[in-house]
């Protein structure tokens, strides 16, 4: 069979996840965005000579706090602080490791991660990774949407009808869908993410000015405009009838005067229709309309564990503090 090697390399293969809209280009175009914070890197796994897994992972430090709500727990626990390696990806709500996933494999992953950060981690995987001595605690499910045909006749009439009165409150608005974002829209289009961004109460990574000038080229926007004036957009990306609604940005004080999240999501239904996507990724929280929308939700784990037995235990026992609450759910 041929023993396992590893390699660390400072960017993705290009056929990195061939067949995923957050493939190659997309860990690309974060690579060269500039966000703080985080050191993105990507092993190559061989046995002998053949390649069998790709695996992506960053460094950053965590705090104990980091997500949790604004709030005293959250400044009495922000003191706890680790370095930590996580496979996965800052920006995506699935992990995802490209080729073979056996204990074998992460065994190796592990010891290598293990020179470089005390605890290790992976973000946004199924509840069946072969980790053994990992804590496993609930993360985020995302929403996803199975689309096909006419996707209002699927609705029971009750719902059609409520969600066309949505979009009929976001008529005055002009909305136009591009598939390469203009560069002079480009700040505006920031400046409404980072409304969202700080309005959000539970925070990861900040985009940058640059990540959006980086995606262009791969999405689709969708552009909400009240007269002259750019008030919403939305992020698609796309690839081989999958899609994923990556990020919104909105002025709140106008939004909702035209329910421009509801219109967002709609739209965002129709724009994928149109090209043939048959899945949709609509991301984490807002579950109560994303139901009503007809997602499932997939859920997610994320395992850890430190170096040190002690403190190992001690995060086990604390594993209550990350996992979502039922009002994140909701």
């Amino acid at each position: 069979m041929g023993e396992l090697s590893v390699i660390e390399l400072p960017c993705p293969p290009d056929d990195f996840l061939p067949d995923e809209p957050e493939g190659a280009a997309f860990h690309n175009a974060f690579l060269a965005s500039g966000i703080s914070g985080f050191k993105c890197r990507y092993l190559a796994i061989s046995r002998g000579d053949t390649r069998i897994a790709v695996v992506p992972y960053f460094l950053s430090t965590f705090s104990l706090g980091s997500l949790l709500p604004d709030g005293l727990l959250k400044k009495s626990l922000a003191w706890i602080k680790f370095r930590y390696a996580c496979v996965g990806h800052p920006s995506t709500d699935f992990g995802a490791i490209d080729g073979e996933v056996s204990a074998e494999v992460l065994d190796l992953v592990n010891s290598t991660l293990a020179k470089q950060a005390r605890l290790i981690a992976y973000k946004g995987f199924a509840d069946n990774l072969p980790l053994p001595g990992f804590v496993r605690a609930r993360g985020l499910p995302v929403a996803v949407l199975n689309i096909r045909g006419d996707y209002y006749s699927e609705l029971d009439a009750r719902r059609r009808n409520d969600f066309r009165h949505k979009l009929e409150k976001a008529q005055p608005l002009r909305f136009e869908e591009c598939t390469d974002l203009p560069e002079q829209l480009v700040p505006q289009v920031y400046e409404l993410y980072m409304n969202t961004y700080n309005h959000a109460p539970v925070k990861f990574e900040r985009l940058t000015l640059a990540y959006f000038q980086q995606t262009a080229a791969i999405s689709r926007f969708l552009l909400f405009f009240e007269g002259s004036t750019l008030i919403g957009f939305a992020q698609i990306i796309g690839k081989n009838q999958k899609a994923l609604f990556k990020y919104v940005g909105m002025n709140y004080l106008h939004g909702h005067t035209y329910g421009l999240y509801y219109a967002m999501c709609l739209k965002g239904i129709e724009a994928c229709l149109k090209e043939d996507y048959r899945q949709l990724e609509l991301g984490v929280t807002s579950y109560h309309f994303k139901h009503l929308l007809g997602s499932q939700l997939v859920e997610t784990c994320l395992y850890y564990r430190h170096n040190n037995a002690l403190f190992n235990y001690l995060l086990g026992k604390l594993r209550f503090l990350i996992e979502p609450t039922a009002d994140e759910l909701r």
